[in-house]
């Protein structure tokens, strides 16, 4: 069974994590713009494909799937209402994120798994 509190605290947990290192690498004015979204999206990314599963552990890959989507709409709707870009007139960008996002958190999620299964198999040796 799917379980949405754990669902909504991956969520959190994954946009807070994003914003604090979105924030320290925006302060630290290291890299250029293009590094930070990079690195902005794979936080944030990475962290849902690992937080669904660990809250999630009836419905993994669904949790990952579900979190990557929910973090693409966010990121939409986040991009229309407050920086005023209209995001929905090129379907192709609407494709292409909800692709790119789906992919790396489902990705993260199969890692993930396969070392909770490893480590679990060795727990018992």
């Amino acid at each position: 069974m799917f379980d949405a509190k754990g669902f909504i605290q991956a969520l959190g947990i994954s946009i807070l994590l994003t914003v604090i290192v979105s924030f320290i690498i925006g302060t630290i004015q290291a890299l250029a713009m293009e590094w930070t979204i990079i690195i902005s999206f794979l936080v944030s990314y990475i962290s849902i494909g690992i937080f669904g599963p660990m809250w999630n552990r009836k419905a993994p890959y669904f949790a990952a799937f579900l979190g990557g989507i929910t973090l693409t709409v966010i990121n939409f709707l986040f991009s229309i209402f407050v920086l005023r870009i209209p995001v929905f007139l090129n379907p192709d960008v609407v494709r292409d994120n909800l692709t790119a996002s789906t992919v790396v958190a489902l990705i993260t999620a199969i890692i993930f798994i396969q070392i909770l299964k490893r480590k679990e198999q060795n727990a018992y040796d």
